[in-house]
């Protein structure tokens, strides 16, 4: 977890979604003693126990078979299920195998049916052999930066020390990942199946200067990996997490001017500056960049971008959206981007959010009556606060809330850590506690997880109760609230 964004991104951290569902049900069948006792099946040198599955479609080719939620697919084609990619092909293919434990017992079912109809499975999680782990030392990986997590002690959620770097949430979810785990079998699938695109921290393309910023050896021959991808099918996504003193200056335009050579198999790259808490270890060497070098970078690039733009149409480099905000620079409009390439990496984000503003102040909403307007309390991090705030103002100025913003210090972790993404519930707590918030709190969609807690295991249903309002993480984007509050 190399970056979280000012602002918050649809789709929450796939691997804590996939590593909780998995601790949590293993927690569950061994106090029920459900285990499963059939040896897991192996495939490429990971276990699988299957998918288990969650829920049935009505009137789906899974309900003709009398397939229930509890049942377990072991295997698709002869192959054990590791992951939802598997069933996606599935549900794309007119014939299908699937071999499944029922009631203790193992069946096999032949399915014949119209290509893209669907099984109508539902699953528990997408990753049904664990995420696959990061082997990489990055001096500045955010799992270093977590402090201790005392075992048996109610701390942070323990899925945020998950080092993942695994190709099929890269796939699936745009995470980035940095090649150097997969395995042949791993390459031979992602080109046999086409996972594209994937989404690559390159970091460098300076072989000894990758090799330092992953702390790994093995990591120099990026180059000839991308090469290899892109030769057989595969379009990448490029992020340069970028180490004042490392990988900056003349080793960010080499970087920048080597995938050059790779468009169109590499996309668009992302340059994304360093996130530090107060708990990186000193000897790491590392600092944060800085409100110039950030207005530096951002005009590094800008040749770049003018040559790209004339010889490809695309300007193929961008600056994240947390570099503009540590420049103070104004952000780009939306054609500068040219179709958002690496939005779900905090690129055009907030050009995004600023426009949808501009929209909810034009677009035509039921008035309602200002002792009838909900009062609300829009909380968010320091980065964020200024757009949060143009976003208050057009609700108030529609006349759909009395809405105010409470920007919450990130104290707990210090350092150049100010977005909302991680805000925690203490600090949620502490700050607005003995405040009038309205009858509704709004917090940040990314600082919640699937099961209603924050970063420190708070959950907002005591944060509710403490603080006396409802509260809500449900709201996607300045649109999004506004129909919500449009329909109260």
């Amino acid at each position: 977890m190399n970056y979280v964004s000012p602002y918050h991104k649809k789709y929450k951290n796939q691997v804590e979604e996939n590593e909780d569902v998995r601790i949590l049900r293993n927690e569950d069948e061994r106090l029920l003693g459900t285990r499963p006792q059939e040896p897991r099946a192996k495939d490429g040198g990971r276990y699988t126990a299957g998918a288990v599955l969650t829920e049935i479609e009505a009137d789906s080719v899974a309900e003709e078979l009398g397939l229930k939620a509890g049942d377990r697919v072991l295997e698709i084609d002869g192959k054990p299920v590791r992951d939802a990619i598997q069933l996606k092909f599935a549900d794309v293919s007119e014939r299908v195998s699937l071999t499944v434990i029922q009631n203790g017992e193992t069946q096999i079912f032949d399915i014949e049916k119209d290509t893209f109809e669907p099984l109508g499975l539902g699953v528990d999680a997408e990753l049904f052999d664990g995420v696959t782990r990061c082997q990489n030392k990055c001096p500045f990986c955010f799992v270093d930066q977590l402090p201790p997590r005392p075992k048996g002690q109610k701390h942070l959620r323990r899925t945020l020390y998950v080092r993942d770097d695994d190709y099929r949430l890269s796939f699936l979810h745009g995470h980035y990942i940095t090649l150097t785990n997969l395995k042949d079998s791993d390459y031979a699938r992602i080109v046999e199946e086409k996972l594209s695109p994937l989404c690559v921290s390159v970091q460098a393309t300076d072989p000894a200067t990758r090799v330092k910023m992953l702390g790994n050896d093995t990591a120099g021959n990026i180059m000839e990996r991308l090469r290899f991808l892109i030769d057989n099918g595969i379009t990448i996504n490029a992020q340069i997490v970028l180490c004042p003193g490392i990988n900056d200056r003349e080793q960010l335009n080499r970087s920048i001017e080597d995938l050059m050579t790779l468009y169109p198999g590499v996309e668009s790259m992302a340059i994304v500056p360093v996130g530090l808490t107060k708990f990186m270890p000193d000897d790491r060497g590392m600092r944060v960049v800085s409100a110039a070098e950030a207005k530096n970078i951002i005009e590094q690039i800008k040749p770049y971008q003018e040559k790209c733009l004339e010889e490809i149409g695309v300007r193929f480099v961008y600056a994240s959206d947390e570099m503009y905000l540590l420049s103070g620079e104004k952000f780009p409009a939306a054609p500068w981007y040219d179709g958002f390439p690496q939005y779900s990496n905090g690129v055009g984000l907030m050009r995004s959010f600023l426009d949808d503003v501009a929209k909810v102040r034009r677009k035509k909403y039921r008035v309602l009556d200002v002792a009838n307007r909900p009062k609300i309390t829009l909380v968010t991090g320091s980065l964020a606060a200024p757009a949060i705030r143009q976003l208050a103002d057009a609700l108030n100025n529609r006349g759909l809330a009395q809405a105010r913003v409470r920007e919450v210090v990130n104290t707990y972790w210090g350092g150049n850590v100010a977005c909302a993404g991680l805000l925690m519930g203490e600090e949620v707590l502490s700050q607005l506690r003995g405040e009038d918030c309205g009858q509704t709190i709004f917090l940040p969609p990314d600082a919640v997880d699937s099961h209603g807690r924050m970063l420190d295991d708070i959950k907002i249903s005591d944060i509710a109760k403490e603080l006396g309002a409802q509260v809500r993480c449900d709201a996607h984007g300045p649109l999004d609230l506004a129909d919500l509050l449009a329909r109260v």
